[in-house]
Parts: structure tokens; sequence; C-alpha cells
């Protein structure tokens, strides 16, 4: 592969044109940022350069980020989050070599003003939006970020949940106490699976920056220019120069956001989501949960224990049924949507449950997967088109005696109306 050069975009050799916000702002954004014109480039950097212009996707309403990043340059403290699946937790790469900290290594060297500019990784192998969309609050809001980065374009599927989850996701950071900026980034598969054309509606939609993997790397590939082993050694993950290389990308967002004439009109959320935002502000109770929440309670635990487990970011213990009994775990939930968060695993050993809502059997739900590996997975057991009463049961199937379900949290949202 090609040595990786860092692009330097120097104000005094760039020519702009002045682009307001419009219907055609995603097509001004592309021009300007192809407006771009490196001094003495060879004919590799200049490949290298026109690679990572088409990186860039769109600025968006770019007036949170920019005063997100005036707050830090002016000594504030500001927290810069990323939500995702193992690209974004670093698999591939290293805690210190992976896109996340290299990108907010360079968003801190260039707005911070010392260690004023704070750090979240909060991405777990694994995960589609699904459980992003339910984990957000503790695992990102809950830091209060002001920044924050949004990566499942591998890891989730076409749909309509997918489509749901990722929405809901991107409004409940959107529409959280400190109003933080939302960037999305879209990455891809060596197979060309990649979400990205759901999720850039979306990020048109709502007016968000975005930046692209696949319309970066693809054409190189196809071209022979660049080979697929160059940014992964597997099927999915960058290694080491492929996480420089996504890292590279997003600071070209920025370097393109910094020479830009530019000046945005406030940002105001969409009231109305476009695909589908049932499970917008969801809330996750785990197994230490006080009953604080009325619109979710834990009753009896029957033939569940809880016990100490933990899986990758479910650290507080579990739900356990080791194989004895049929007394019902139960539940009382107030909501459009209940999930359950357990563990699967491709294993005889893992068990199978009923779930009944009200006394009618709403779900059967097998934590044997042939493609489960020991991950998190949130189950969804029920949606309604507007808010229920539920009482809940959960109770293991005969053919699960003597083996284990392991349940780490319990979610639902309280959405009364959405398309």
């Amino acid at each position: 592969m090609k040595k990786l050069i860092l692009l330097v975009i120097l104000s005094s050799l760039i020519t702009f044109s002045s682009c307001a916000a419009s219907d055609s702002e995603s097509q001004t954004d592309k021009s300007v940022s192809e407006t771009v014109q490196a001094a003495e480039l060879t004919p590799e950097e200049k490949e290298h350069n026109d690679m990572v212009q088409r990186s860039f996707v769109q600025f968006g309403n770019t007036h949170r980020l920019e005063s997100k990043l005036a707050k830090a340059a002016n000594g504030e403290e500001m927290t810069v989050a990323y939500i995702g699946g193992s690209i974004t937790e670093g698999v591939g790469g290293t805690p210190d070599e992976c896109y996340a900290k290299l990108s907010y290594n360079y968003i801190a060297e260039n707005y911070g003003t010392g260690d004023n500019v704070k750090y979240v990784n909060a991405g777990v192998s694994g995960t589609p939006s699904i459980l992003g969309n339910l984990r957000v609050k503790k695992d990102v809001l809950d830091h209060v970020p002001d920044i924050v980065f949004v990566e499942f374009a591998v890891n989730d599927g076409i749909d309509q949940i997918y489509k749901d989850s990722y929405e809901s996701l991107v409004r409940t950071i959107l529409n959280s106490e400190n109003e933080p900026a939302v960037i999305l980034l879209f990455t891809v598969t060596k197979t060309g699976h990649t979400c990205q054309e759901h999720m850039k509606q979306i990020g048109e939609y709502y007016e968000l920056p975005m930046i692209s993997v696949p319309d970066a790397i693809q054409p190189e590939i196809e071209a022979g220019r660049m080979t697929w082993a160059d940014y992964s050694n597997d099927e999915a993950h960058p290694n080491i120069e492929g996480h420089k290389l996504v890292a590279e990308f997003i600071s070209n967002y920025f370097e393109l956001l910094k020479a830009r004439d530019a000046v945005e009109s406030e940002y105001n959320v969409k009231p109305i989501a476009k695909f589908g935002n049932p499970y917008e502000n969801a809330f996750l109770a785990e197994v230490d949960y006080d009953n604080s929440n009325e619109n979710l309670q834990v009753g009896e635990t029957g033939s569940f224990s809880v016990e100490a487990r933990s899986i990758a970011d479910f650290k507080k213990g579990a739900w356990v049924y080791s194989g004895e009994g049929t007394e019902p775990l139960k539940i009382s939930v107030k909501g459009n949507s209940l999930f359950l968060v357990c563990k699967r695993n491709n294993s005889s050993e893992m068990g199978k449950f009923e779930v009944y809502i009200n006394g009618e059997k709403a779900a059967t739900i097998d934590t044997n997967k042939s493609d489960g590996w020991g991950d998190p997975w949130a189950f969804q057991v029920i949606k309604w088109q507007g808010i229920r009463d539920m009482e809940v049961e959960i109770v293991s199937t005969e053919d699960s005696a003597g083996k284990t379900i392991e349940i780490f949290a319990i979610g639902c949202s309280q959405n009364e109306s959405f398309m």
C-alpha cells in the first residue's frame, strides 16, 4: 500500500465558494471539497488526496459543531464520544491506534487548550444500533458529550427495525440536554455490505456531518491502486493503517470546515422522523436497578437468580436461569416496546425461554444462535403502535432443563406516536 500521507490543507492555498444551507447543500459541499488544490503533489499524493476528498459527504448544519469547537478553543471542557461496533471499539488496531483515539487526538490538538478535551469510546463488538440505542444513555449521554460520532453501518441490516433504531439513536443524542453535535461515519465490509444508503438519507434529513469510508476506498480498490488487505486484515475491521486512514478522513472533514466561509443558522431537530423513532429515549435497566422508574418495575425473579456475570460493557451481573425450575421472572412495563439483552452463543448449553404479556405468549427467544459467540444481543419482544401496560412473565421452556439463560438488561421505550 502506498504510504499514507496526512493531508495538510492551508487556507492560503484553498479557494472556496460560499455555500448557504439549501436542498442542494450536499452537492454544494461536494463541489467545495473538490476545489481543494494541494501544491506540488506527486501522482501518488494526488491519488491519495483524491481518495481522502471522496470521504467527505457533506458539512451538514455545523452550528452545533462549531459552537462546541469554539467552546474548547476558549478553554472550556469538551467531551468527544464515539458509539458503534467493533470498528469503533478498535478491533484491528489498538486502543491508542484506532480511528476513534486518533481522530480524538487530532481534535484535542487542534481545538483544545491542554487537557480540556475528554474522550469516551463506547464501541462494543458485534452490536448493531438496536443495542446502541438502548445503551446510549449509560455509555454516552451520561458523560455529557459535546460531539458524538455514530458508526453502525456494517453492524446494522436493512430491515425496518434497524432504520428505526438508528434514527431513534440519532434523535436521542440530538435531543439530549447538552445539545451535542452528531457526526455520522459510514464503514464497509470486504463483500461491500454497508447501510450507508438509508443512514445517509437520515443524515441528509437531519442535516448532519457525514463521512464515508466506502466512497473513499472502493474506487481505489476497483482501479487496482489499493487492495482490501491494505485497509483490513479480515472481512471488516481496519488494520493499523486502515484505522489511520479512517482518522485521516475525519481530520479532512475538520480541515475543510476550518477553511469554509459560511455562517450557519441555529440548528433545530426535525419534529417528525424520516423512517421512524419508536425507540427514542429508551430506558435500560440492569440487575442493580432499583425500580426508580415507574414505567419499568422488576418483580419476583422466580427461577432466575441474580449472579455476578459480565459480558462486553454489561458488568453488573445478570438474571440467570441455571437449568432448574419453571417459576417466571416477572416485570411490569408501561411502554410501546420491550427488549431483553441476553448472552447468545453457538452452544447447545444455551437455553430458550418464552415471554408472556398480559397472559398471552408474545415471543420465544432462543439464546443458542449459530452466529452467536458469547456476545450481548438485544432481542425485541414486542413493539406496539402506542403505549400499553404490560405484565410480563419470562419462563424457561421445557427443553431448557439443565441449560443456561443469562439476561443482562431489560429495555423499553415510551413513545405514544411515531411513523
